[in-house]
């Protein structure tokens, strides 16, 4: 793989790592000059098309959200000879995993990667994609400027995507165990909730060191089903109360006694960090190079100058070159055979076409990054607006939840007036007749049942105004969620757009780079014969074959070039 191109734009330069659904490599996108990852779908796997299918979901799914504490995926797609691959943003980084073997974080530090996953996981929950194997492998840890613990999650292949049709059997269990949430493990439908289980699961081990259960398998799903976690503060001492309430809160066995959503876990978060000073966390190991993670427009996205290799095409118009100045060395009289000098400006004219078709293929490829950019930026933007929004309406669900309880509190003290405010008023005698007088008894019958029947009113009004206010709430609230439908809807007429428009560019690109590279065969065996005539003279046999201490000239280009 080292060397090839792929898509006519990304070349290898490396290999980074390997796992059981393929490898990946660095590369570099030649046109834009711009570092990536390539992710190849292991060929045994491919075969099968919901393996496929399951390994282009992850660009999907994290395209679909776009959030910057998600890798980016640039482009996908499937190679002539059958090769299924994703391109990624390039990360210059290390596995939370990694962090997490050097020993316990300090808790603000383990709380701010946290929240930063939050973050994600919110933005993508909302967006009804549920990434459904959140562990430390996934999640990477790069430099954004003076911060080395800027978190990325990675890996949406076991991701689910709402309306998608489903690549798995009902009651088929996926994920990883250490990490998997009780109803996860019974191979119930996973929710947005079992992600936040899994997180939980994250938090506790980044503070401690350790997982919250241990075993084989089997022992560890039974465990995860049934058995509550150790607090964090029997293991780390000095861990508030608060903390340990909120880490069991996240590790609920019932989803629906966890937290409601990723934006109420934030708050409680944002909290647990207030009880940490800043100079509790420790320092991440600094890093010589910077990450190309971030978006567009931030100093650490800025590019070196483009170095594009010399191409094929301009190789072989130098060999062109070569082949006309050795054929009055080879015919010195001017009687050199047709064929060999129409041969050559054969291979002439189809170096230019070549040439054109690169120039084709490079602008198709920069107007596909444009377009990523821009669709990726424009992505962003609604991302915002729609956490914005998320944020609100989790602080006015707060509210109506404050506000349902106050009112049945209210509604409570109410009926418990009600019987005495009735009985001092059935002690009240009848209207006395004209002329009767009133008495001290009679006083004091009257002063106890509008005392009461007072007391009555003004709770009966704040029941009236509290109820007032949860319909103020709920108005809100539904316009909360109408604004982010609207917005969940252009995200989704946005993508739906590039996934056109992209494929189109795609589609084109491949074209294009097939076309340049059968143009390339076909110079290859043309200049053969070519070739292999000039070495039929001997004082020429050392300039054709590219002897650079003789001729210092270039050695014919290969069929792989």
């Amino acid at each position: 793989m080292m060397g090839r191109t792929i898509a006519g734009r990304y070349v290898i330069e490396s290999k980074l790592g390997s796992g059981g659904m393929g490898t990946v490599y660095r590369g570099r996108h030649e046109v834009v000059g711009r570092d990536v990852a390539i992710k190849f779908l292991a060929p045994e796997l491919a075969i099968d098309p919901t393996n496929r299918q399951r390994f282009l979901r992850e660009a999907r799914a994290a395209n679909k959200i776009n959030h910057e504490n998600i890798i980016d995926i640039n482009d996908f797609g499937e190679t002539d000879d059958g090769l299924v691959y994703l391109v990624m943003e390039y990360l210059d980084g290390r596995p939370l995993s990694e962090e997490i073997a050097r020993g316990p974080f300090a808790p603000r530090r383990a709380i701010k990667i946290a929240m930063q996953v939050a973050k994600a996981l919110a933005r993508a929950h909302e967006l009804d994609v549920v990434h459904r194997d959140i562990k430390p492998d996934n999640i990477y840890l790069v430099r954004r400027g003076d911060d080395t613990d800027f978190a990325k999650i990675l890996d949406f292949g076991l991701a689910h995507m709402k309306g998608e049709l489903r690549l798995t059997a009902t009651g088929t269990v996926f994920g990883t165990p250490e990490y998997m949430a009780p109803e996860q493990a019974r191979g119930a439908p996973m929710t947005a909730s079992g992600d936040l289980y899994a997180l939980g699961c994250v938090l506790y081990e980044m503070l401690t060191g350790d997982l919250p259960f241990s075993g084989t398998t089997p022992d560890l799903i039974l465990k995860h089903m049934r058995e509550q976690a150790p607090r964090v503060s029997s293991r780390l001492p000095g861990i508030p109360p608060e903390m340990d309430a909120m880490i069991a809160k996240l590790m609920q066995k019932d989803p629906a006694k966890r937290h409601a959503n990723a934006y109420y876990l934030l708050e409680d978060l944002r909290q647990m960090l207030d009880l940490f000073p800043p100079d509790s966390v420790r320092s991440a190991p600094p890093r010589a190079s910077i990450s190309a993670s971030a978006p567009p427009g931030t100093a650490s996205q800025v590019q070196a100058p483009i170095t594009r290799t010399t191409s094929a095409e301009d190789s072989w118009a130098e060999r062109v070159m070569q082949f006309r100045d050795l054929v009055p060395q080879a015919y010195p009289r001017g009687n050199a055979p047709t064929w060999l000098t129409q041969g050559i400006e054969d291979l002439a004219e189809r170096i230019d076409t070549a040439r054109k078709l690169r120039t084709e293929l490079d602008r198709s490829a920069t107007d596909a990054a444009s377009r990523e950019d821009h669709m990726r930026s424009a992505r962003m933007r609604i991302g915002k607006a729609l956490d914005e929004l998320a944020r609100d309406e989790t602080r006015v669900l707060k509210q109506i939840d404050e506000l349902a309880e106050r009112v049945s509190e209210a509604t409570a003290r109410l009926e418990e007036m009600e019987r005495p405010l009735l009985r001092a008023w059935c002690e009240v005698p009848p209207v006395p007749a004209t002329g009767a007088r009133a008495t001290r008894e009679l006083s004091e019958i009257l002063r106890d049942a509008g005392s009461l029947a007072g007391a009555w009113i003004e709770l009966d009004r704040s029941v009236a105004n509290l109820r007032r206010d949860q319909d103020e709430r709920a108005r809100e609230h539904e316009d909360l969620r109408f604004q982010i439908a609207q917005l969940k809807g252009r995200m989704g007429t946005l993508n739906a757009e590039a996934e056109l428009d992209l494929g189109s560019l795609r589609e084109r690109a491949s074209r294009l780079d097939s076309q340049v590279h059968m143009h390339l065969d076909e110079i290859v065996r043309r200049a053969e014969p070519i070739a292999h005539h000039f070495m039929e003279f001997p004082h020429l046999r050392s300039i054709v074959l590219g002897d650079a201490g003789r001729s210092g000239t270039q050695r014919m280009p290969s069929a792989a070039s």
